[in-house]
């Protein structure tokens, strides 16, 4: 606990309030995040192997990205062909002593070999919407099979792994990270091919038409090679950083628009745009480092390539004057020679985007390879689960806060079909109970029956299929009525729904007009708390479940919502199934048949019928009730504010409360 008691500080007259940690505090302290993704001490794995497993995900397109590389070759080749037929075209319009129709290229008069150029270029078009498309489609089927993927692979997950790890983080790696990776094995590969081959074209024409130009230029290659590498390493630090920091942007989008309710109620707009002012901060800081980067490499290399260029024509211009080089000959060598220089470019530009898809795919391939520690299909499945439940000698800690221990040797037994109740102090593990009997962890100690079988032992689904749980905050997710009931037994028929929704009293459904066609709205915003409620214990219903759980299901609701539940709560309770429910009320309390009082100690402080339990005064039902009843109500404190912060940036200032003008000068409440 917390300690509250003042403590005078230096130089005040009157105490300070201050809070003092607890052992159980320091305790929490010792963080566990073992399951967390992109930990700090993790180190990816070569560079080699990451593009070769990037490589692998294409290998279910190999027909596509084939036609595809087909289609590339054949616009490559009209494209590198074409510097050649311009050379030729330029020395015959040179020749003045033949007329035009004596003028041949290649053997083939003027108007011919143009009629002819212009179908190579056609089918050069042609080719190249090939291409294009086929990688276009081919990179969309990619993103679509990755994304299936990644999301049925998180979804597996266990609730160990969603404590340490942030649903923004996760959103970002399902969207842009996939993004990055698909474009990076589809049109970024692609590019990168052409590039080699008009590369390796241009140089080889470059030889052939002139050696010793060629071995001019030769002398800019190991700088530029140099400065591509730099310029590729350099990118893939900065692209995971990068997407690391649109993760935590997500997170904090994601967290706050969730609940913008809350933040408009304290008017608290301005702190929430302050807080993703800075995570964009961040991003564009660490946008502006690659910017830089792209900018010192693309300008030496500019400088690079037009010196280079100045050379050529120099020593060119010399050669034609000589006689050993026409003028058709050195415009073919400078055409080849842009070609070269622009294809070395693109080049750059695809290890660079490579790397951008390598620190991308790091983050993919980290959660694609994350096995869940409890498996959902491992085990048998269960035949029937109206059986003795029975907690032996349990002990518990949640993974993330080993050293603070829930349980410390929890016993009891809860016959099949009985109507139990389990309450304890606030913090005491009464949810927790739901969590171990779901698996949603495994206990560190002891073991968890059902008849005389480990739960451990049986397939995870259909354990859970056999339970039917109803939270203190019942989230509905966005669609209909009927398609939230349904959600608890897809196979459901409209008659199934019906009569699931008037199990659960969910009469308010005959007053949409949409009836169970009524959109709730996201989270079910559409509706009232005990309406929400009550669609929850409809979906729970609806499986017909073996063991039902009402984790402190009316806890939040208003008296006449309360009410209602309760009468639901009550109808149900007399059904077949072995009813559990985590309360502090006294009016759930009393319609269960047991009682398991929990300890502070994380054990079972005492069981039993809920009247004898009840009538005894000294019994730790009767203390922790009447603990509950007479919990005092401490006055108001008055609280000395610390000085007002910093005005928040301009482009926040809308957000801003004017203070009244008889109290600009106070911050005391």
């Amino acid at each position: 606990m917390y300690s509250t008691a003042p403590r005078s500080a230096p130089g005040s007259e009157e105490g300070e309030m201050t809070l003092e940690k607890s052992e159980r505090a320091h305790k929490a302290s010792q963080v566990n995040l073992a399951a967390k993704l992109s930990k700090k001490d993790s180190t990816a794995g070569s560079t080699g192997k990451e593009i070769m497993r990037l490589l692998r995900l294409a290998k279910r397109e190999k027909f596509p990205l084939a036609m595809a590389i087909l289609c590339l070759l054949i616009s490559s080749a009209v494209t590198v062909s074409l510097p050649t037929m311009i050379g030729r075209i330029l020395d015959a319009a040179n020749g003045t002593d033949k007329e035009d129709e004596e003028r041949t290229v290649f053997g083939f008069p003027l108007k011919v070999f143009f009629a002819g150029l212009a179908g190579i270029f056609v089918i050069g078009g042609i080719a190249n919407y090939g291409r294009v498309v086929l990688l276009r489609t081919t990179g969309e089927r990619l993103v679509a099979r990755l994304r299936s993927q990644l999301y049925r692979r998180t979804i597996s997950q266990d609730a160990e792994f969603f404590d340490a790890n942030r649903v923004g983080d996760l959103i970002s790696r399902l969207s842009s990270d996939v993004n990055i990776v698909a474009k990076s094995i589809t049109q970024n590969v692609s590019d990168g091919l052409r590039s080699t081959l008009q590369c390796s074209a241009a140089i080889g024409m470059m030889c052939y038409t002139s050696l010793q130009l060629t071995s001019v230029i030769g002398l800019i290659v190991p700088a530029a090679v140099a400065g591509s590498y730099w310029y590729g390493r350099r990118l893939r630090k900065l692209s995971r950083d990068l997407q690391k920091a649109i993760g935590s942007m997500t997170k904090v989008s994601e967290e706050r628009l969730s609940n913008i309710r809350t933040a408009q109620s304290f008017a608290g707009e301005g702190i929430e745009m302050r807080l993703y002012n800075d995570k964009i901060r961040n991003v564009f800081s660490i946008g502006k480092k690659e910017a830089i980067a792209a900018g010192l490499y693309f300008g030496t290399s500019g400088v690079i390539g037009n010196i280079t260029i100045l050379a050529m024509l120099g020593l060119g211009s010399g050669m034609v004057a000589n006689g050993s080089m026409t003028v058709g000959e050195l415009t073919t060598f400078t055409m080849y020679a842009g070609y070269a220089g622009i294809s070395a470019y693109g080049l750059a530009s695809f290890y660079g985007e490579l790397m951008k898809g390598v620190g991308a795919a790091s983050r993919v391939f980290e959660l694609l390879d994350r096995e869940p520690p409890i498996k959902a299909t491992k085990g048998m499945p269960v035949p029937h689960a109206r059986e003795t439940i029975t907690f032996e000698n349990v002990k518990f800690a949640y993974p993330t806060r080993p050293a603070v221990n829930i349980f410390e040797g929890v016993n009891f037994t809860i016959p099949p079909g009985s109507n139990v109740c389990i309450v304890g102090p606030s913090g005491g593990g009464k949810s927790t109970i739901t969590s171990l009997l779901l698996r949603f962890y495994d206990p560190t100690a002891g073991s968890i029956k059902l008849g005389d079988t480990d739960i451990r032992d049986f397939n995870l689904k259909s354990l859970r299929r056999h339970i039917g749980v109803v939270s203190q905050e019942p989230v509905l997710f966005s669609g209909t009525i009927a398609q939230n009931i349904q959600y608890g037994s897809p196979h459901a028929t409209r008659q199934e729904i019906v009569q699931a929704a008037v199990r659960a009293n969910c009469s308010f459904i005959s007053d949409f007009p949409d009836g169970l066609d009524t959109f709730v709205g996201a989270r079910g915003a559409q509706l009232s708390g005990g309406q929400k409620q009550r669609i929850a214990i409809a979906r729970a219903l609806i499986k017909n479940p073996s063991i039902l759980i009402l984790d402190e299901a009316t806890s939040a609701l208003d008296v006449e919502s309360e009410t209602l539940v309760n009468e639901t709560l009550a109808k149900v309770m007399q059904e077949n199934s072995t009813t559990i429910s985590i309360a502090h009320r006294l009016s759930t309390i009393q319609r269960s048949e047991f009682v398991i009082v929990l300890s502070t100690d994380g054990t079972v402080a005492e069981h039993g019928r809920f009247a004898e339990l009840y009538m005894d005064p000294n019994s730790a039902l009767s203390k922790l009730l009447k603990q509950n009843e007479n919990a005092p109500v401490k006055p108001p404190t008055k609280v000395e504010l610390p000085p007002p912060e910093e005005e928040l940036d301009q482009e926040d200032e809308e957000y801003q409360d004017e203070p009244s003008n008889d109290n600009k000068n106070s911050n005391k409440l």
